[in-house]
């Protein structure tokens, strides 16, 4: 039997099938053509997308695929919930490898644990990098799920690959972990003896704090009566980014990371002293050239050249926090309150300081010696 068709185009038969899937604001129906080899075909096509319309899974003539749908979900609910740090993140990790998987154009409803799984499989990076990507899609994946547009989260039955360990990178890690020994701290105060970041410097060894939490840190942050420092405020650059990937980067003054990072640090005399003489200074910001406060780049700059002058080679400013650390445990702090003063979220994090000590092993294994 012949196949019925009903129109040509370019050559080829087909049939046609014409549907209302809508109407407009006036009343006026909106039409919209199937073509298909067949009647019963064009009628299939149809059909499937009128129900597909019906569980939300196209809007308009746009078909729900990852790609359509987590921007929209990444601007418009994401972005009011966490922090403009972490949006960056979150953005880069959608720009760098979820919007170029395989499943990120088909339809959401389609994609299954083992259809994302094989994505996971022939991503060239690392398993770091896809366990981060799976948890980002894992909420994104809930909020489908809430919203109707999947009936079961792929991201549940998903197995990620294990982080290779690699043993040789770990002892070079623990070999060579970072602090500043006794002459290298006489010699960064001397250099910066008559620098406007002398206090700085001074404030980041007796506190432990971050540079980003020291340069936020406000004079309203500073109990004198009861000598603390609230760590309530971070200064950072954080990047306000469009739909169409355009980045703005401004230094803004937030919360601190972590929740843990928002502690409370008691203030040691030298440090009292020194906020003491700051203080009559009138600014918003304990360290501030007048109401505003210091470009972090441009610090990072100075820190970097005076490094140099004073011949310490391989250390950061970050280093002073290692430090204070490292000094605490030397003279007989315990690990639990070394984590609350750092604001750690675990206490494995702060055990990496114990790293730093290894003539302290070696006399600790020589005690066994008389058992031998």
């Amino acid at each position: 039997m012949a196949r019925k068709t009903n129109i040509n185009i370019n050559g080829k038969e087909y049939y046609k099938v014409t549907r209302t899937i809508g109407h407009k604001p006036d009343g006026t129906p909106i039409k919209k053509q199937f073509y298909g080899t067949g009647i019963n075909d064009a009628n299939q096509k149809a059909d499937k997308y009128l129900n597909d319309l019906r569980q939300g899974l196209i809007n308009g003539d746009k078909i729900i695929t990852i790609n359509y749908l987590f921007p929209e979900w990444l601007f418009g609910v994401k972005k009011n919930e966490i922090k403009a740090s972490t949006f960056e993140v979150y953005y880069s990790l959608y720009k760098k490898y979820i919007e170029n998987l395989d499943i990120s154009n088909i339809k959401i409803n389609e994609i299954k644990s083992l259809k994302l799984q094989a994505s996971y499989n022939d991503l060239k990076t690392s398993p770091n990098n896809i366990k981060k990507i799976n948890k980002l899609l894992h909420v994104f994946f809930n909020y489908a799920e809430k919203e109707g547009y999947i009936i079961k989260n792929p991201c549940e039955n998903i197995i990620l690959p294990k982080k290779e360990i690699k043993i040789k990178n770990v002892l070079e890690k623990n070999k060579h972990f970072q602090f500043y020994t006794e002459d290298e701290i006489k010699r960064l105060k001397a250099v910066f003896k008559n620098n406007k970041y002398k206090n700085v410097v001074i404030f980041a060894l007796g506190t432990g704090m971050r540079k980003g939490e020291i340069f936020g840190l406000q004079w309203s942050d500073i109990d004198f009566k009861n000598k603390e420092i609230h760590v309530i405020h971070n200064l950072q650059y954080t990047a306000q980014i469009s739909k169409n990937g355009e980045k703005k980067y401004s230094l803004q003054n937030t919360s601190p990371k972590t929740n843990n990072s928002i502690r409370i640090i008691p203030i040691n005399d030298k440090i009292y002293d020194m906020l003491c003489s700051l203080k009559k200074e009138k600014t918003k910001f304990v360290f501030s050239p007048n109401d505003g406060h210091f470009d972090l780049k441009y610090f990072d700059k100075v820190f970097k050249k005076k490094l140099n002058e004073a011949n310490i080679k391989g250390k950061t400013f970050h280093d002073l926090r290692h430090t204070f650390a490292t000094t605490l445990l030397n003279n007989g702090a315990d690990l639990v309150t070394l984590k609350e003063l750092l604001g750690h979220s675990s206490i494995k994090t702060t055990e990496i300081y114990l790293e730093a000590f290894p003539k302290s092993k070696k006399e600790i294994v020589n005690k066994i010696n008389y058992l031998l």
